[in-house]
């Protein structure tokens, strides 16, 4: 039984390939036509100039940079409030960017040398590469800000001003006042007055 399940099996098998190929029952016949093989090569050309493209890398770098720093501080912050397992958390995210912004580094050379070269194809990697890392820096930056419970868009301590409007009632209105009730007693139930 099992052998006819695997002959069933091999046959259904060759003869979807002989399909797929054209080669089997389903082959075009003479009056039909063929279908050609479809170029599926994918031909990748930059937009940016190599200067454009060294700018933005420099750029890249600024705001890796930038983002290393912040959690650095971060780090410290959770130092500071001997909090071990906000610690360990920002301090994974720091080491994690540091070994990104070196292999950005190596990105940001090998592209300088593509350049040099003009190796077209090379420098568009490269750049691709610095992308890249500044993409996963960034939300590494994100990781460590949540680590710490705080929003990416920290920009400094918060400042709340209040304004309190003039015509508004000078009572605490959290606490009304007890209600003005007169309670009238009832008279005595029994004759006796004792």
């Amino acid at each position: 039984m099992a052998t006819k399940t695997k002959l069933i099996l091999t046959t259904a098998f060759v003869a979807s390939a002989l399909s797929a190929q054209g080669g089997g029952a389903g082959a075009a016949t003479a009056g039909s036509a063929v279908p050609s093989q479809a170029d599926i090569a994918v031909k990748q050309r930059s937009t940016l100039t190599p200067e454009e493209m060294i700018k933005q890398g420099n750029e890249y770098f600024k705001g890796m940079t930038e983002i290393s720093k912040r959690i650095a501080g971060l780090q410290e912050q959770s130092k500071r409030q001997k909090d071990i397992i906000r610690l360990n958390c920002v301090t994974d995210k720091l080491v994690q960017a540091k070994v990104n912004m070196t292999i950005a580094q190596q990105a940001m050379s090998a592209l300088q040398e593509n350049i040099s070269r003009a190796d077209e194809g090379g420098r568009t990697h490269e750049f691709t590469r610095l992308t890249i890392i500044n993409q996963k820096v960034t939300v590494l930056g994100a990781e460590a800000e949540n680590c710490i419970g705080e929003d990416l868009s920290f920009v400094g301590a918060t400042r709340v001003d209040v304004e309190i409007d003039p015509n508004l009632p000078t009572t605490d209105v959290t606490q009304p006042p007890a209600p003005q009730i007169d309670i009238i007693r009832p008279d005595y139930a029994s004759p006796s007055k004792g």
